[in-house]
């Protein structure tokens, strides 16, 4: 990420302020480094002090890290000496007075003069022909160091070789280390294919080189901190040192129906009575990220009983349920071990459970959302079926669908450990036709004897209206009548959709004081395909 926010700016104008922003992105890749570097010169001494404490043990891994951490010094040093020899032929400095400097002075981007200059860095590192960069470097003082791009990019991949042959029992951090040490083609500003070298050290100002050059120094350290860290917890997990012994039980469930068994594995707990771990459940749906070794979400700590931890959770609902954790376990003189579990429970009730999530009924030609389960059994090994309809998963829980008769059963056919059925139920549930809607003019119904004037001309149709039923469906009123007495002539005017029409507009405009009107001849289409009859509505009209 960090090569595409530098190519970014590249690929702008080279204002001041832009090789201004060189020298933040080089401090913050410093500061990166010199944290790691302290980090592991704090590894390296614990892991020196077992070794010589526990030669047979630690011996080999230490030889092993140690190998790794001077090859990784070797690397800072030959990139230190890279950016001293790109500055100090810039600056018109000699090369003792820039390497031997210290990082608050010559060798900082903050006092270089010529943060622009591209042509010094590019014939040191890669020459005059990007097609074919140099592959050795010598100047008129004699000076004969391979300091080219080539040189680096071949001692990086020896890095990265060295690194990934070491690590054991980790793919995913050899993925991480390999991605991070790609010096394949890589894609400039244009889209273009070019080589890694050219791409990052061809016409580039010395000011981006520098912090490229700073970025893989901390890249190098990073990768020696991760790989040193794999190797101490690999030989740590054969050696964790406790103090109490305990019992413990885990069944595969605790809920064993007729014809089946109940099976539990039963062992010796080992643990450190002194040495208190940390538990983190990871709230639903968080799950534990094995690239990171952490759990990708929010999480709470489990209150701890001595060295136990005291874990309780809502049931929520029926049927099974997960949750993911890491338990963070110091041992004595090592590193943090992060070990990640799973709690897999079933939540059940106390019988045959068939739950309509709306009503004790099932009405015809809708999709009626109900939950199943069965206590004892997983949700994969239980199977409902209905005598009257159909019944499928749904996205929470199973939807019924019936268009006939008055009742229907519901049945569970469950798989048992030794590969037999059992069925349970049934249940059973009435079935009924769809409630007719209730019409609406004007915001008034059967139960309103009058309408303003100002209600009756304002109102642009008559709705279908569901009072009182638990379900969201929508009637659409297809037609329907209003008659009037107009000048001592009583008129009727039709309307074949649920909108008032222009002609109904003028005759409702002219009602008087008093007189009545009618709404007639509704009829609405309900989700299940009829057609219901609603009535008629009669209002008197107030002024």
């Amino acid at each position: 990420m960090m090569y595409l926010v530098l190519t970014a700016l590249l690929a702008l104008n080279v204002s001041k302020s832009i090789l201004d922003s060189f020298i933040i992105i080089d401090e913050g890749q410093v500061t990166a480094r010199t944290a790691f570097e302290g980090k592991l010169g704090q590894s390296l001494g614990n892991f020196a002090q077992l070794a010589q404490e526990n030669p047979e043990k630690y011996g080999e891994p230490y030889e092993k890290a140690s190998s790794i951490h001077t090859a990784a010094n070797e690397l800072i040093t030959h990139i230190n000496l890279i950016k001293a020899k790109c500055i100090a032929k810039t600056d018109g400095l000699e090369m003792d007075q820039v390497y031997n400097a210290t990082l608050d002075t010559v060798l900082s981007l903050e006092f270089v003069a010529s943060k622009d200059n591209y042509d010094v860095n590019t014939e040191i590192m890669i020459g005059a022909e990007p097609a074919s960069p140099r592959t050795e470097y010598s100047d008129p003082e004699g000076d004969t160091y391979n300091y080219t791009a080539l040189e680096l990019k071949s001692r990086l991949e020896s890095y990265r070789d060295l690194i990934t042959g070491q690590i054991v029992d980790n793919p995913k951090l050899i993925e991480s280390i390999n991605a991070i040490f790609d010096y394949g083609v890589k894609k400039d500003s244009e889209g273009k294919d070019v080589a890694w070298e050219v791409l990052n050290f061809y016409h580039v100002p010395i000011a981006a080189t520098t912090s490229l050059l700073s970025k893989v120094q901390a890249d190098i350290r990073n990768a020696e901190n991760d790989a040193i860290g794999n190797m101490f917890a690999e030989v740590e997990k054969s050696s964790y040192k406790f103090t109490e012994l305990t019992t413990a039980v885990i069944p595969q469930s605790t809920n064993v129906t007729t014809g089946s068994s109940y099976e539990a594995d039963v062992f010796l707990a080992a643990y450190d009575a002194q040495n208190v771990p940390e538990i983190r459940l990871g709230k639903p749906g968080v799950r534990f990220d094995s690239t990171r070794m952490e759990l990708d979400g929010d999480y709470d700590l489990v209150t701890m009983e001595g060295t136990k931890g005291k874990v309780k959770l809502p049931s929520g609902g029926l049927g099974q349920q997960q949750r993911e954790g890491i338990i963070i376990f110091t041992p004595v003189g090592g590193q943090p071990v992060i070990e990640p579990f799973k709690l897999d429970y079933n939540v059940v009730a106390p019988t045959l459970v068939v739950s309509p999530t709306k009503m004790n009924v099932f009405y015809k030609g809708v999709d009626n959302p109900v939950t199943v389960g069965v206590p004892g059994f997983l949700d994969k090994d239980v199977s409902p079926s209905i005598s009257n309809g159909s019944i499928s998963k749904g996205a929470d829980g199973y939807v019924v669908k019936v268009t006939s008769g008055t009742e229907a059963n519901i049945s569970v056919t469950c798989n048992l450990p030794d590969g037999s059925k059992k069925t349970l139920g049934p249940a059973k549930f009435r079935v009924k036709s769809v409630p007719d809607p209730v019409a609406m003019f004007g915001g008034k119904g059967t139960g309103d004897a009058t309408i303003k004037f100002n209600e009756l001309t304002a109102s642009q149709g008559v709705a279908a209206v569901m009072k009182d039923f638990d379900f969201d469906l929508k009637f659409t009123v297809t037609k329907f009548n209003i008659s009037m007495s107009v000048g001592g002539q009583f008129i009727s005017k039709s309307s074949s959709n649920n909108r008032v029409t222009g002609e109904m507009k003028e005759m409702l405009a002219r009602a008087k004081n008093g007189q009545k009107v009618f709404v007639e001849g509704i009829r609405a289409k309900g989700p299940d395909g009829t057609v219901r009859s609603l009535g008629s509505l009669a209002f008197k009209v107030v002024k």
